[in-house]
């Protein structure tokens, strides 16, 4: 599918408008060669300037990409916004085998990050091309960073601009569209109204409302089939734009217009068509429900109805316009749901056809305080479709809980985080991501665990979870909970897998993570599990020494044809009980009595048609009164302080600091030398008045990273054994230069 942007400009500009970029031409370069008010990230990113192939002015700056491809970044000194209102950031580039654009990140009155915005269009010309993007500034933010990006080999930046627009977004947008004539050329026009917002101003005598202009903004279209006008201004609160579709073609079209966060849909109607109108229900209650309605053709091919290859997201009541043929219809609607069996209809010219998809509910699950959700790239509309109850979207909505999450490239590998905006990049390691999304009291967690990833179960664990869907994952899994680590098992980078979480009580953000974080999570690409025992369920701990009767309930796929095979009890990562079940049955139930004096722990796993499709609870512990989880590894690091004149080496200040800036530990190093005991995850500073001399962290040690970058069987983890002695012994020179 198109990526769809939104832009707003005006074609003039009120000087006061424009935010003071600072030197967003880059004409202002320091003896270094990186222009005045910008700071390269990582700080190893390769900057040139430019004084031949300029946009405008005498200079640009060129970024080169990382030396393993990762993207590199140019961000800007912080620059005064107005909190809640509309700005549009604009700048021209050109690429050489990579791809630029921009974001914005956003901070409070005391510039701390309270966020970042989504990016700007991307350039992937070797030509000069504008870049551009709407973003609406949080309620907390009062500053921000510009921030050029490149991923690839290099790109080139000129003249990056800020303005605002509006004090604040439109409420919404109207699009409405006609209906294609039934002879001639197939043309409709497509117009967009947007609803202006109306305020007070104190400032006027009469005190009467006045509206905010929204013109010179710009709508951006796109439909599923033909070609419609990109974008078009707005002008007296409207834009159009112009569909035109072969005229050989038959049946209706979606359009949808964009104007920054905001979207609309409409349909445009083919009356030569045969119209199928279609209701989506719950069996149970008769309650509406949303879904995916998937039209295929007498061969099986799957009709191109919507924006997205298979099929379109109906809210409970859908209108498609089709060619007279044999269609089959069928609908999905997430793992909680029996879909209705597909219907096959034989369209007839000039008639309507209506259909009913009656959803019945599969499992009790949700009346025991289980939901289902993820991070998707898409709407809620979407995530309710797919019968989820919560979701990290790039856009809210208010029919589904959301909250901010995304999936993040570090040094340690890919990860995902819940519950935060703040900025990270490739350069972090997975500690300090956990640690920046804790200040915001989020979550973190592992798509998979990599030989760096080692550092980051000895320092904490430095995440909350590990995505177990791949067997070999769920091996490193079973090896970290064997050692008494307590990992949350998730599937969220898996999109053919589900994540179900128990949550007490109303569903709420919070709530959510830290059941997430618990391990009160079931994950399944089909099949449905439950394990108690007695009233406790994946995530609990129980004492040991007690007899207890452990209870497992378990469904097949919610699917006509779909039964179980096989359920197994786990424990320690061997299957000590399985029940083989010949009678394919759809649903299972099965008890079972339990006694451990030992620590432990429990996890249920079922199997539907074939072992593809699998399901496993997180596990239930057994601990005895004098367990205690490892704890996070220290490091004793020996350090030499070294004049670069080889003068005298004077009295120095030693400082530990936490990946958040804080200091941990302080002390004197009076003869060149200390010795400090302080958490793996530290970076070393040294300070001497007079002198700099840059810091060091723990993990960037050679022997850690000669460590880290060995090849090893991450399911043993016996390298976490060797990693802990290494630890023992970090050996750090600092060399003092006289500062500039």
């Amino acid at each position: 599918m198109i990526r769809i942007w939104c832009l707003f400009f005006f074609l003039s500009l009120a000087p006061h408008l424009w935010a003071d970029v600072p030197n967003g031409g880059f004409e202002q370069i320091t003896a270094s060669q990186i222009p005045v008010n910008w700071s390269p990230v990582p700080d190893s990113t390769r900057i040139m300037v430019e004084h031949e192939r300029a946009h405008s002015g005498k200079t640009s700056v060129l970024m080169l990409g990382g030396p393993r491809g990762e993207p590199t970044a140019l961000i800007s000194d912080p620059i005064d916004i107005q909190p809640g209102a509309v700005y549009v950031l604009t700048g021209w580039a050109r690429a050489d085998s990579a791809r630029a654009f921009a974001r914005i990140q956003w901070l409070s009155e005391d510039q701390t990050p309270v966020g970042e915005s989504g990016t700007t269009t991307e350039v992937t010309s070797a030509s000069w091309t504008e870049w551009a993007g709407t973003f609406v500034v949080p309620t907390k933010a009062v500053f921000a960073h510009v921030i050029c990006l490149i991923d690839g080999k290099e790109a080139a930046f000129d003249d990056v601009r800020l303005h605002k627009i509006a004090p604040r977004m439109p409420p919404g947008l109207q699009l409405k569209a006609t209906d294609f004539p039934t002879s001639g050329t197939r043309v409709s026009r497509v117009r967009v109204t947007i609803h202006d917002s109306v305020v007070a101003l104190p400032h006027q005598v009469t005190q009467q409302d006045s509206v905010i202009s929204h013109n010179g903004a710009v709508v951006i279209f796109e439909a599923s089939r033909g070609q419609i006008t990109p974008w078009a201004q707005i002008e007296n609160g409207t834009a159009t734009a112009t569909l035109r579709d072969a005229d050989e073609n038959m049946g209706g079209i979606y359009v949808r217009a964009r104007l920054a966060h905001l979207s609309a849909r409409a349909y445009i109607s083919d009356k030569k068509a045969t119209r199928l109108r279609g209701r989506l229900f719950n069996a149970e209650t008769g309650q509406p429900l949303l879904g995916r309605i998937i039209v295929a053709d007498s061969l099986g091919t799957i009709l191109q109805t919507g924006f997205a290859e298979r099929g379109f997201v109906a809210n409970s009541e859908f209108a498609i316009d089709l060619p007279p043929q044999t269609i089959t219809v069928s609908a999905i609607r997430g793992f909680a749901h029996l879909p209705p069996e597909p219907q096959v209809l034989h369209l007839v010219p000039g008639r309507e056809h209506m259909i009913e998809l009656p959803f019945k509910p599969w499992g009790d699950l949700h009346a025991r305080g289980w939901v289902a959700g993820g991070l998707l790239n898409s709407t809620a509309n979407d995530a309710r479709a797919r019968g989820l109850d919560w979701a990290a979207l790039p856009v809210n909505g208010d029919s589904i809980l959301t909250l901010p999450g995304k999936y993040v490239e570090t040094r340690g590998g890919k990860q995902w985080v819940l519950g935060t905006t703040g900025l990270f990049t490739p350069e972090q390691v997975g500690f300090e991501v956990h640690a920046q999304a804790r200040l915001d009291r989020g979550i973190t967690g592992y798509t998979d665990i990599l030989g760096t990833s080692l550092f980051d179960i000895l320092a904490g664990p430095a995440f909350d979870a590990l995505d177990v869907a791949h067997p070999h994952a769920r091996a490193i899994w079973f090896a970290l909970l064997n050692r008494g680590y307590r990992i949350a098992g998730t599937a969220f980078s898996d999109e053919h897998f589900r994540t179900y979480t128990q949550v007490p009580g109303d569903l709420t953000a919070d709530r959510l993570m830290r059941a997430i974080a618990n391990g009160q999570n079931m994950i399944t690409n089909g099949p449905l599990i439950s394990l108690s025992i007695f009233a406790a369920g994946p995530g609990n701990q129980l004492p040991a020494s007690h007899k207890r009767r452990a209870t497992i309930h378990a469904w097949a796929t919610a699917k006509s044809d779909a039964y179980l095979t096989r359920i197994e009890l786990i424990r320690n990562a061997r299957v000590i009980q399985s029940w083989d079940l010949e009678e394919q049955p759809r649903k299972y139930r099965i008890s079972t009595t339990l006694e451990d004096t030992v620590n432990c722990w429990y996890l249920a796993r079922c199997y539907g048609a074939d072992t593809s499709r699998v399901a496993l609870t997180n596990p239930i512990y057994f601990e005895t009164k004098n367990f205690a989880p490892p704890q996070p590894v220290r490091a004793i690091v020996q350090g030499k302080i070294e004049m670069s004149d080889n003068s005298p080496v004077p009295q120095a200040i030693v400082r530990a600091v936490d990946p958040t800036g804080r200091t941990i530990l302080e002390t004197v190093a009076r003869r060149g030398t200390f010795q400090i005991w302080v958490p793996a995850t530290s970076q070393i500073r040294v300070e001497a008045k007079g002198y700099e001399t840059p810091p060091q962290r723990i993990f960037d040690h050679r022997d850690i990273q000669r460590l880290l970058q060995t090849p090893v069987n991450l399911s043993e983890l016996n390298a976490l054994d060797t990693l802990t002695e290494q630890l023992q012994a970090i050996d750090m020179v600092f060399i003092l230069k006289r500062s500039q």
